[in-house]
């Protein structure tokens, strides 16, 4: 066996040296598989771990998907719920309207049925009063005849002779007292009647002012000395005229004159005044008496309606400021009132202005007749037609 190379150098480190590197592998091959095994248990074991971790992760991240879709159904299912009730409560809400709107609709009913009954209530009201109106405006002469009996002889018997003794003048003097309330009364309801009715008739003038409040004054002065009421009449211009009825005009102030000394206080006082505007007058009658609250004030122009003095001490019926609303309000004026408890109470009537009337100085009457006239100043010719024997 040749054991020199081709250099004739032996080949024997060659051959050690294949020998020696064929042994060393032979050696190093368990290690190196050993190493490798361990590295890939190692990877394994990595790997496994790396696995492990994300299927941890993944089961994390299923949990906070689960929990988020729980929180998301739980809001849901909320809502849901809240959105329910309102459904109910909603369709609660229409039930109460719609039965609330089906008592609306039969109150209403029974408001109208009701209206019209009132329609035809008052209809057949205003008609029967209107026929208790004409009734009495027909029955006025035949109410006052008998008191022009009573009054007329029982002032007779006070003057004429022979004399009527202390007791009979006390007694004729409580009848002829009744008499004249009596007959007061009397024309406080036919003047009422007659206004309803429609009968009563107005003679519009120019009226003064000046010349009516004085004779009113005069009318009521002895009431007032009565009760020591002072009346203090504050002066006013003495061409201020109202176009209305001389003889209305009289009755009306006649009537809250007497009302201002009757219901005020004991040694009171009574206030007259009069402002003028282009085209109104106003007149004012103010009292010291006790004052009306609010509540009597609206029911003051009420007939019949005494604001409960009936168990008073001052007598009537409750007519006398009606019939002075109406007739003020027929002449084109309007009254009204101010009241304080404890203070007293203030009236004032309005009635259009009137021009002052141009006075006649001319004799209109012939000349024969003024002078016959004249001289026959002071005889004097009186036509009485009456049917009633006793009149």
């Amino acid at each position: 066996m040749n054991i020199n190379g081709n250099d004739g150098t032996p080949k024997f480190n060659e051959l050690n040296q294949s020998n020696v590197s064929r042994h060393n592998k032979d050696e190093l091959e368990p290690i190196l598989d050993d190493e490798t095994a361990v590295l890939s248990r190692e990877k394994l074991v990595a790997t496994r771990e790396d696995a492990a971790d994300l299927r941890e992760g993944s089961i994390i991240l299923r949990e906070v998907k689960a929990t988020s879709r729980e929180r998301e159904i739980r809001a849901g299912e909320k809502v849901q719920i809240a959105f329910d009730e309102h459904v109910i409560k909603l369709q609660q809400a229409n039930a109460h309207l719609v039965i609330a709107t089906m008592e609306a609709r039969k109150l209403a009913e029974e408001v109208e049925a009701t209206k019209v009954q009132m329609e035809i209530a008052k209809s057949v009201a205003e008609k029967a009063n209107l026929a208790k109106s004409i009734f009495l405006n027909n029955m006025s002469h035949e109410l006052r005849t008998p008191l022009n009996a009573i009054l007329g002889f029982s002032q007779l018997l006070e003057i004429g002779p022979p004399p009527p003794t202390d007791i009979q003048t006390e007694r004729l003097q409580l009848i002829i007292k009744a008499g004249w309330y009596l007959l007061e009364l009397i024309n406080g309801i036919l003047d009422h009647a007659a206004i309803e009715s429609g009968e009563r008739s107005l003679i519009r003038e120019p009226v003064s002012l000046t010349i009516t409040i004085l004779e009113c004054l005069a009318m009521i002065e002895s009431q007032a000395k009565k009760r020591d009421i002072h009346i203090n009449c504050i002066p006013f211009d003495k061409t201020w005229f109202v176009n209305a009825d001389r003889i209305r005009v009289k009755q009306v102030l006649i009537n809250l004159l007497s009302n201002a000394i009757k219901y005020n206080r004991e040694h009171g006082t009574v206030e007259v005044k009069c402002t003028c505007t282009q085209e109104r007058i106003r007149i004012y009658i103010k009292d010291s008496g006790m004052g009306l609250p609010p509540e009597k004030l609206v029911q003051l122009f009420q007939p019949f309606n005494r604001l409960g003095q009936e168990s008073g001490a001052e007598e009537g019926t409750g007519i006398g400021l009606v019939v002075t609303k109406q007739l003020i309000e027929l002449m084109g004026g309007t009254i009204n009132v101010e009241s304080t408890v404890g203070v007293g109470s203030e009236f004032w009537v309005e009635l259009p202005r009137a021009d002052a009337p141009q006075l006649i100085t001319e004799n209109t009457m012939p000349a024969e007749l003024a002078l016959q006239a004249h001289g026959n100043a002071m005889l004097r010719a009186l036509l009485y037609k009456e049917d009633n024997l006793d009149n």
